[in-house]
């Protein structure tokens, strides 16, 4: 009979530490994807751009490729911009239910790179780089596109 409760005890104390591991988990987890996804709620008080990189939970090779060369070339393009906050670069995972508004927003069909420009804490205009997909094999030509897009709306900002 004590050693019923003793395995009894040892696996009420595991279930209650695995949920307590699991809350701190997804707790930290929420916290992550908050700081790495600001959306139009936390938009620039002055002018400034953002480049979104839209993609879902599961991503293709292509998926993060996409998101590590829009990256890329915007970091190699734009340093300055970056570092004094008049530009900023998000990856937002819009499978996420507080980041699912952006499907609607923006005319999502999929992982899109979507340049948005602010002025005064307010979205003024923004654009869609479909041509990310066509390019994604080409560096040569898929930096250059990104790099344009992303200045057009610079000088505006």
């Amino acid at each position: 009979m004590n050693g019923k409760k003793l395995v009894t005890g040892f696996l009420l104390v595991f279930v209650m530490a695995s949920i307590g591991f699991l809350l701190v988990k997804e707790s930290r987890r929420g916290a992550q994807v908050a700081a790495r996804t600001s959306g139009p709620a936390v938009a620039m008080s002055g002018p400034g751009v953002v480049a979104y990189y839209f993609h879902g939970r599961v991503r293709c090779t292509s998926c993060v490729r996409i998101g590590n060369l829009s990256g890329k070339a915007i970091r190699e393009r734009f340093p300055e911009e970056l570092r004094k906050g008049l530009l900023a670069f998000r990856e937002v995972n819009i499978d996420e239910p507080e980041n699912r508004h952006f499907i609607d927003d923006y005319g999502l069909s999929g992982q899109s790179l979507v340049i948005v420009e602010y002025r005064n804490g307010r979205q003024v205009r923004w654009m869609n780089l479909e041509k990310v997909w066509t390019l994604l094999d080409s560096e040569k030509e898929f930096f250059p596109y990104v790099q344009e897009g992303v200045s057009s709306y610079m000088s505006g900002a």
